[in-house]
C-alpha cells in the first residue's frame, strides 16, 4: 500500500512541473551585403531580353512586399516595388503570405536567379524551371526579411485610367470613382476559370479585374455602384489588369444605378454623353449601329450610320466603342440632341487607332467632323506604335465653339483612303461650358 500511494506522489509531482518557457520570437533582421541596384535599374537592363537571361551579377535589391497569395487571388507570384519601380517574382510555393506579408521588408540576392519575360513583361524567377518559376529552397536562400511586416508602410498610387504608362506596371494602386459594369448581378469569379469583370469610370475607361475562382471571394457578388478599389496593377500583351489582393481591396461602392443623365460641374453642364453602354461585344457578338440597343442617351436622340460597316465592340483594355474599319467611307450621325439655349458649346470624342505592331502609323486626322451642316477639319496628329506602350492609346479631340442650334446633329465622317487600319471611337460629349474653355476656337488633341 505504501509503495502505492509513493508512486502516485511522484506521479502527482511530475504532473505539476511546468515546461520551460517557449523563448519569446526575435525580430528578423537582415546583416547580409547592402542593396546595391534597384528596381528600376533591373528592368532597364534586361529591357531587351526575349529568352530567360540567368543573373550573372552579385546584385541586391532592396524591397517591400506589396502582394502575396493571402487570398487565392494570386497564384505562385510575389509582388514587390521599391521607390523607383516594382515588380513580381515567379515562386513555386502556395501560402507564402505566412511569411511574406504585404509591407514586408525584403532583400533579394538576384545572382544566380533570371530575368524572364511573362506577357511580354519582366519578372524574377528561374530559367528552365515549370513556368520559370523560383523553387521554393532556393528562393528562401535568395530572399531574407528584415524587420516585421508593416502594412502601415505601403501607400497606393492613385492612378487615372487614361493616363496608365509602364512606370506603373506591378505597382501597388488605388483607382477611385469607378463601377463594375456587372455589379449587383455576375460573381466575381461564378464559373471554374479565372475572369475578367470590366469597371469603367466617370470618363468611360475600363479596365479588366482579374478574378481566380479559387479566390476566397470568388463567389461572392460584385458589388453595385461607385467606389474604390485597390490592388496590383499588371500589364499582359500591352492590355491592363487590375489583380485584387483579398476582398478589403473592394472600398465603398454606394449601391447606386448608373445614371443616364450626366452631369458635370466643371464644365457648366454636360448636355450628352455616349459612352456606348457597359457590355462586353466579343467576336460573335457585335450589334451594328441600327441593331444597338445600349446606347446612353435615348429619344429624341437617334443614331444611324448608312453603309452598315460600323459596329459596337470590345477589345482588351478598350471598352464598348464604335469601331470603323480600314479602308471604308463611314459616317456615323447623332441627331435629336437637345442644345436648345445652350452656350460656349464644347465637342469631345476619343479615338483609339488600331495600330499594333512597331512601326505601324496612322493620322487622327483620318476623321474628319461635321456638327450643324459645319465641317471641322482636324489637324494632322500622326500616332505610331515605337514600343508596346504604344498600344489602345485613346487620343481626345475638343472642338470648341461648335456651331449651335436649337437641336444639333454631329457627324463623324472616316475617310476609308486615309483609314488604313481601323479605329475605335468612343466617349462622345457636348458640354456647355460656363464663361467658355479659354480655347478660343483651336481644336486640340490630347492622349
Amino acid at each position: 500500500m505504501l509503495s502505492v500511494i509513493c508512486i502516485g506522489l511522484i506521479l502527482f509531482t511530475g504532473a505539476c512541473k511546468r515546461d520551460p518557457e517557449a523563448p519569446l520570437l526575435t525580430q528578423p533582421i537582415y546583416d547580409g551585403p547592402n542593396a546595391n541596384t534597384t528596381i528600376a535599374a533591373l528592368k532597364e537592363k534586361y529591357a531587351n531580353i526575349t529568352d530567360p537571361k540567368v543573373i550573372d551579377e552579385d546584385l541586391i535589391i532592396k524591397a517591400l512586399v506589396t502582394g502575396n497569395d493571402i487570398s487565392g487571388n494570386i497564384y505562385k507570384q510575389l509582388y514587390i516595388q521599391d521607390e523607383t519601380a516594382a515588380i513580381n517574382l515567379g515562386v513555386d510555393q502556395n501560402s507564402m503570405y505566412t511569411t511574406f506579408r504585404a509591407g514586408q521588408e525584403v532583400y533579394i540576392n538576384l545572382k544566380g536567379l533570371s530575368m524572364v519575360k511573362y506577357g511580354s513583361e519582366l519578372q524574377i524567377g528561374f530559367s528552365g524551371t515549370n513556368a520559370n518559376r523560383i523553387a521554393w529552397e532556393i528562393f528562401k536562400e535568395h530572399t531574407k526579411v528584415n524587420g516585421w511586416p508593416n502594412a502601415a508602410n505601403l501607400t497606393p498610387l492613385e492612378v487615372d485610367l487614361s493616363k496608365l504608362d509602364a512606370s506603373m506596371v506591378n505597382k501597388l494602386v488605388i483607382i477611385k470613382n469607378v463601377r463594375f459594369n456587372n455589379g449587383g448581378v455576375n460573381a466575381f469569379a461564378g464559373g471554374t476559370a479565372t475572369v475578367s469583370e470590366v469597371v469603367k469610370d466617370a470618363n468611360g475607361k475600363t479596365l479588366d479585374v482579374r478574378n481566380s475562382n479559387f479566390s476566397s471571394f470568388a463567389k461572392d457578388i460584385l458589388p453595385k455602384g461607385n467606389g474604390t478599389l485597390v490592388g496590383i496593377l499588371g500589364r499582359y500583351n500591352g492590355g491592363w489588369q487590375l489583380f485584387l489582393r483579398d476582398k478589403t481591396d473592394v472600398i465603398d461602392f454606394d449601391g447606386t444605378d448608373a445614371g443616364t443623365t450626366p452631369t458635370d460641374p466643371e464644365t457648366g453642364g454636360t448636355i450628352f454623353n455616349e459612352t456606348f453602354g457597359n457590355g462586353t461585344y466579343p467576336s460573335g457578338n457585335r450589334p451594328k449601329i441600327a441593331d444597338f440597343t445600349d446606347f446612353d442617351m435615348k429619344a429624341p436622340v437617334t443614331y444611324s450610320e448608312e453603309s452598315g460597316s460600323a459596329d459596337i465592340r470590345t477589345a482588351t483594355g478598350i471598352s464598348a466603342s464604335v469601331w470603323l474599319p480600314a479602308n471604308k467611307d463611314i459616317t456615323l450621325k447623332i441627331a435629336g440632341i437637345q442644345t436648345a439655349n445652350k452656350t460656349d458649346l464644347t465637342l469631345s470624342y476619343q479615338l483609339v487607332p488600331n495600330i499594333y505592331n512597331v512601326g505601324e502609323a496612322t493620322n487622327l486626322n483620318a476623321m474628319k467632323v461635321k456638327v450643324n451642316g459645319t465641317t471641322y477639319t482636324i489637324p494632322s496628329t500622326p500616332v505610331a506604335i515605337n514600343s508596346t506602350d504604344d498600344r489602345n492609346k485613346y487620343y481626345t479631340v475638343s472642338i470648341p465653339n461648335i456651331t449651335p442650334a436649337a437641336t444639333s446633329t454631329v457627324e463623324f465622317i472616316m475617310t476609308g483612303a486615309d483609314n488604313a487600319f481601323g479605329f475605335r471611337l468612343d466617349n462622345i460629349k457636348i458640354v456647355s461650358a460656363t464663361g467658355g474653355n479659354g480655347s478660343g476656337n483651336t481644336i486640340i488633341v490630347t492622349k
